[in-house]
């Protein structure tokens, strides 16, 4: 068949593969992953003409996982643009790092690791001309960090293209002429600040000039993010007043909200906008397990969009994917030049740790994005 296999690192004749799959549709009052999804085995999956065949060596559990599932609170048509909702029997798709160990294609190389978002298996077979192929890392990334970069596309494309999360378009009353008046600096608030895509939003919006705010939910977690950086103050929602520190510390009201979380949070938010202020909401995952029921509380004070005259604007990446190599780019540069850090919480273990961490994810145990790895620690 040509293909080629790195020191016997293929799986043996007859051996099974492994993947997790949606089982059960989770119960809204306690959704445990053990029960909404199931490791089974399966057949090792074959490779034809222009396909690899790829060992995972570390996966990402995000918010997506549950989020994307086929349940009644979350039936709002993104299939639109691009999302795909995982159906009862089917395998969950994640982002995840793969080293491939046999190849049939001429783009990629036995021993190349590649990231990938697709079906969670222990060996995945995919193709060299899908509409969005296998992308190859560079032999210097780090595998758990390459991981924590997809949260961070999010935040980089978001902030620097939606007219909802830009801060340094020119104003259109000084036009050509608005290099030689003083700029006003904006005021952002970001929620869910110390996860993935916040952790990141927090640090590029500084590094434009912003004063910036983030909202977490313990006081541990505030203080690790003040020293990790990006934010001029952090809120912990749980054991603070979170609508006095907001009036507090930006007494000015908000140019920019950040949402990650919804619900309650974005509710806060709202209250303390700027007349022309604007919203763009990247998640609502205080919704999550509303989804079960469809039982969505909603956003309470979306009076005020026409009171304040806020421009509020949506964000799914699946929409956005022809802005990756770009925004990967920039942020390779900023890194390297030591004008962004990643955060991530990294977890070694057997892929069935995963529904552990699926449950640690929405405890809130972590800070920045959280990675499994099925490497042994170096």
């Amino acid at each position: 068949m040509g293909v080629h296999d790195l020191n016997g690192n293929l799986p043996s004749p007859g051996a099974k593969n492994q993947g997790w799959f949606y089982a059960c549709h989770p119960d809204a009052k306690n959704p445990q992953a053990n029960k909404i999804f199931e490791l089974r085995s399966c057949d090792m999956p074959e490779i034809g003409p222009g396909m690899i065949l790829t060992k995972t060596l570390a996966t990402c559990v995000a918010p997506h996982t549950r989020a994307f599932l086929n349940l009644p609170g979350n039936d709002v048509g993104a299939e639109a643009i691009g999302l795909t909702r995982t159906k009862i029997g089917e395998a969950v798709p994640c982002e995840f790092v793969g080293e491939v160990i046999a190849s049939r294609s001429k783009k990629y190389a036995v021993g190349d690791r590649v990231a990938s978002f697709s079906p969670l298996y222990l060996y995945c077979a995919l193709k060299d001309d899908a509409p969005n192929p296998p992308a190859k890392l560079p032999s210097f990334a780090v595998t758990e960090k390459a991981l924590v970069m997809g949260a961070g596309l999010t935040a980089h494309i978001v902030i620097n293209n939606h007219p909802c999360a830009v801060v340094d378009q020119p104003s259109c009353s000084s036009g050509c002429f608005s290099f030689l008046g003083k700029k006003q600096q904006k005021t952002v608030l970001v929620t869910s600040a110390a996860g993935g895509v916040g952790s990141i939003a927090g640090q590029l919006y500084k590094n434009k000039g912003c004063k910036v705010i983030g909202v977490t939910s313990t006081r541990e977690k505030a203080d690790r993010l003040l020293e990790f950086g990006g934010f001029d103050a952090v809120i912990a929602y749980k054991e603070e007043d979170l609508e006095k520190q907001l009036g507090e510390l930006a007494p000015e009201g908000f140019d920019v909200f950040f949402d990650n979380v919804g619900g309650a949070q974005l509710d806060a938010g709202s209250k303390h906008m700027k007349v022309g202020g604007r919203i763009v909401q990247v998640g609502c995952c205080s919704e999550i397990d509303n989804y079960a029921d469809g039982n969505i509380r909603g956003w309470k004070e979306y009076h005020r969009m026409a009171a304040r005259e806020l421009l509020v604007g949506g964000f799914l990446l699946t929409h956005h994917l022809s802005k990756i190599p770009g925004a990967l780019l920039s942020m390779l540069l900023m890194i390297s030049r030591g004008k962004l850090k990643t955060a991530e919480t990294v977890v070694h273990g057997g892929l069935d740790k995963w529904a552990e961490c699926v449950d640690r994810l929405h405890t809130g145990d972590c800070f920045g994005r959280l990675v499994l790895s099925l490497e042994e620690p170096k």
